[in-house]
Formats: C-alpha cells, structure tokens, sequence
C-alpha cells in the first residue's frame, strides 16, 4: 500500500507568510481582500470571528457570491449558531441560506454526497453517541479471548476505565490518520499497546456489521472520499471558505480542508494559540504554524497574515495579568503583543476552602453588582474551567437569589434521563446473561428516581432472584409495582441494536416513569438554562405550579 503523505507527521514550518498587523479603522482594505490562503491572528478579544463576518457580509453584499458557494465552519455547534446569528446580523440582505456548520456535520454531508459512488455504500451508517461508542469497546473488550492481551490487563478487560482508555485511543487514532500498518509501527515496542491494532481492526468489523460509524471514522472517510473524487467537477462546491478557531483544529480536519478548498484555495482561517484549550481531544496547534504550508500559493508569493492587535474587550489590568501567567510561554503563530481595550478593569484572586462557598460568593457579587451599580445580568458572566466543576452549586446559589443564568452547552449524555436509559440499554444488553449479569445498571436503575426501590427491598428481590433462578426480567415483573414496563425492556432487548434515537424513544414511549422524572420541577439543576417541559397535572390532582416566565436578561456561565 502506497502510504499517504497526508498521514505522515509534517515537519517544521519551511513557508513564510507575508504579514500585517491591523488597528481596527484599518480592517476595510484587509475584509475585502478575499482571494487565496490567508491566516488572520488575534489576541484576546481583537475580533477574529467579527473579521470572518465582515469578510462574508462583503461577499453576500457587494460581491454579488451566492450564500452556497460560502461555507463557514467553526469547532462546536454552539459557536456555529452563535456564528451564524452575527453573520445574518451583519448582512444587509437575505443570507442566501448560508450558515456555519460544525467539521462533523460538513463531513457527514460530504458523505452523504460521495458515500455510495466511493465507499459503495448503499445507505449512510448512523454514528455512534460517545457513550455508545464506550459501550461498544467495553463489550467487545469483555468478549475478546484474553490472550489477545498483556497479563497485566487481562484483570481490566470487563471494567469501564479500560473501554475508556481504549476509546480514547482509537478517537487519537482516527484524528492522526492512522491505519493499521501505522498503528502496528507505533505499538511494536509497547507492550501495554501491542494488541491495540488487531483489537480496531475488530472494533471497525463490528462498526461495518452493525451499520454505525464513529465521529473519527467519519472525518477520515470524508478525507478519503475527496481524495478519490478530487478531480471530478461538483466535488468542491464551495468558492470561499472561512474557518473560525483554527487553533483547535485536528491534523484530519486540516487534511480535509486542504482536500475540499482545492487549487483556488480561497481558505481563510481565524486562530488564537493562546486559546488552544482542546489538545486532550486531539487539537494540533502546529496546524497553525504549518498553514502556509499546507497552503501555499501555486506562485510561491507568501502567504497573507493578518494580525489584528487591538482587543475590543479587555482593558490594560486583565491583558497584563494574562500576559502574566503566559510568561515564559512562546506558542508559535501567536498574535504578539496587543493593545488593551479603553476602560478600566480589576483582577482579584480569591480563595476558597470549599466549592459551596465560592458558588455563594459568586451568586453574592452578581445580585450585589445588580442592585448597586445596576448591572444588567446579561452583562455578567463567570467562567469555569469544566463542565463538572463548580456548576452544580453555582446553578443552585444563583437560583436562591432568583438570579436568570444560562448555563454553557450540556451534552445529551449529561442528561439524568440519559443516564437512565444508557443503564437500561447496559442492563438489556447483559441482564439473561448469567446471575449476576446487568446487576449494577439495575441496581441503579431500581434505586434511583424512577423506582426508588430502597436498599432493603431491593436485595429481597435480589434474593428471590437467586432462590428461585429467576432472570431479571421475571425477578422485577414478579416482585417490583409499576415493573411490568421496566420487565418488558429487559426481556426484549431488540431496541438496544437501535439508532440512539429509535432506542431512546423506544425507552421513553415504554417506561412512563420517564415522564415525570424529567419534568420534576425539582431538577432546575439540569435545565437552570431555562429548558425542560412544564410537569403534566396528575389526574384528579391540582394543577402543576405555573412556570416563572424567563426573565429578559440572563447571566452567562461559560467554560
């Protein structure tokens, strides 16, 4: 096999790039120069995405170029939406059906274009949740004979952290384009990774027999399609295209718009180095050192860099403290030195022995900014550095001040209902296959909101089970109220081979627990952003407490 210099790890950056450095009244000029391979940088707050908005409106507006020859891609599909609300602010007239679309969902419509002539796909595999994909390592793991492995993992095999691990790898895998002969290379003097390769080589086989795709699989097949059609009229639809955080881009998604832009390569991309924060999902900084590289003009000229050195936002206290904490930190492509917003700013540092008391502190300073130097909250935001961390009791302290917040995107995995069904699928999958098959997920199952079931109750059902060889399904039917449903779900396990869709609706048309656990009033911990259905009344039952409607004006947390 001919190895493809696409997967080969490039060298250090041979190019040069013809650079200048911008004042906002100097962005005219620099916005409408839209032809080739250009890099813009900018520092903190400078406007790298409100450069890539302009540069579109002056497209729609003045250029005459229809909205589907435009393609803006960004990392995440909050930043597309948010995107693509400033571009159909700026533009003058009606966006022509132009948005921003996320690298997975750019790929998924190349497929759906190219699949069935390239791959010979009769239909388009549906892609695996990340926990399904978890899920899916973790059983085939639990399957695999134990000398396929080292001996000290060979006691990991059936746990969660393994799969994990595993998981992870194989996403790292997908992103760095690695095929087996690549894998086998790497893996040869490790012992710990030596059976990883035949191990994706069965994970893929299953993927194929099962009809789902994994999102890295999806990226690499969508490079792989381009490369096969790139010569064939139709394959690039797209005259411009923008990037926004280029800094968090995988070396798959660079190779993929190097194939898609094609020769006229009017590409232009946003970065901040000093915003790469995705490195643990694969994010390859050096794909903004190598731009020029990877595009260069079919003349040799450098390749234009934009620096814009004027930060809209952050007065001169928050920029030096930042520049403080980054000392001794040279990232390669970064914007330099920037000049701070005007106005006046204030760093304090304080610390807490515990979470509760810095999410009251918080909640404090916000109702306090409000009442004394009125404050709107939509201009209030705090930052957290996870998801996990922090947003729980900082949801609940802001709530006890009947403060509005918006809390940052949450995965449909975090959701309790999910939660709750990914352990029915687990328990399914596994509940008949022996005495203690399933019995965790259950467990949590039947302890948890929907059944409440209480320690004590729950291990006389266990009991029972053992005594008379009961499977789960007739254990729960047997001795559980309000079970029969939950039973019908563990007997026939068929949805579970469903999209996660089909699956989840099957799970919830089923079980009515699920009704009204996601719609406890209760839970504003999960939808203190404002979503969730109201509770229905109970039959006969007074009516549900009238939602408080959403205020106009809501503080943002981020992370």
């Amino acid at each position: 096999m001919t190895a493809d210099p696409d997967r080969v790890t490039p060298g250090p950056t041979t190019a040069r790039f013809a650079e200048l450095r911008l004042r906002p009244e100097e962005w005219d000029g620099p916005v409408t120069a839209t032809e080739g391979p250009q890099l813009v940088v900018a520092g903190p707050g400078a406007g790298k995405t409100e450069f890539l908005v302009r540069r579109i409106a002056h497209l729609l507006d003045h250029r005459g170029v229809p909205g589907s020859a435009i393609l803006a891609v960004t990392f995440s599909r909050r930043a597309a939406s948010d995107f693509g609300s400033r571009l159909h602010r700026a533009v003058a007239g009606p966006a022509g059906g132009i948005g921003a679309s996320t690298f997975h969902s750019l790929a998924y419509r190349l497929l759906e274009r190219h699949a069935h002539d390239v791959l010979g796909w009769d239909a388009l595999p549906s892609i695996l949740t990340g926990p399904e994909q978890v899920d899916l390592v973790s059983e085939l793991l639990a399957g695999d004979p134990p000398g396929n492995w080292p001996v000290p993992l060979l006691r990991l095999l059936d746990t969660r952290t393994l799969a994990h691990e595993v998981t992870d790898f194989i996403l790292r895998a997908r992103e760095q384009m690695l095929d087996y002969s690549d894998l086998a290379r790497i893996t040869r003097d490790r012992d710990d990774w030596r059976a990883l390769p035949d191990f994706i080589a069965r994970y893929d086989a299953e993927l194929d027999r099962r009809g789902r795709i994994d999102y890295g699989t999806l990226m690499a097949r969508a490079v792989q399609v381009l490369a096969d059609r790139s010569q064939e009229e139709g394959v690039r639809p797209y005259r411009y295209v923008l990037v926004d955080e280029y800094q968090d881009t995988t070396r798959a998604q660079a190779v993929l718009l190097r194939r898609l832009v094609g020769p006229d390569r009017n590409l232009t991309v946003a970065a901040d180095p000093y915003q790469s924060i995705y490195g643990f999902r694969g994010a390859d900084l050096g794909n903004v050192q190598r731009f020029a590289d990877d595009f260069p003009l079919a003349d040799g000229r450098p390749v234009r860099r934009w620096v814009l050195a004027t930060s809209f936002r952050t007065p001169v206290e928050i920029l030096r403290a930042a520049e403080r904490l980054t000392v001794g930190v040279d990232l390669p492509g970064a914007a330099g030195p920037v000049e701070a917003a005007a106005g006046p700013g204030r760093v304090e540092v304080r610390v807490f022995d515990q979470e509760s008391a810095e999410a009251e502190w918080i909640a404090t300073q916000a109702d306090r900014l409000r009442v004394e130097q009125e404050i709107p909250f939509r201009r209030m935001a705090v930052l957290v550095r996870t998801k996990r961390r922090l947003l729980r009791e900082l949801s609940r302290a802001l709530e006890q001040r009947s403060i509005p917040h918006e809390r940052p995107d949450k995965r449909l995995a975090d959701h309790p209902a999910t939660r709750v069904i990914l352990d029915l699928a687990r328990a399914a999958r596994r509940s008949d296959s022996g005495p203690s098959a399933g019995s965790g997920p259950i467990r949590r199952v039947l302890l948890g909101p929907l059944f409440n079931l209480g320690v004590g109750r729950l291990r006389a059902v266990e009991r029972d089970r053992r005594l008379f060889g009961l499977e789960w399904s007739e254990a729960i039917r047997a001795h559980v109220e309000g079970g029969e449903e939950l039973a019908g779900l563990l007997s026939d396990p068929s949805w579970i081979g469903r999209t996660a869709i089909e699956g989840f609706w099957h799970a919830w048309t089923r079980l009515p627990q699920l009704k009204p656990f996601v719609n406890d009033p209760e839970r504003g911990d999960f939808r203190a952003g404002g979503g969730g259905a109201p509770p229905a009344p109970a039959p006969g039952g007074p009516p549900p407490p009238r939602p408080r409607p959403p205020p106009p004006e809501n503080c943002s947390i981020e992370n």
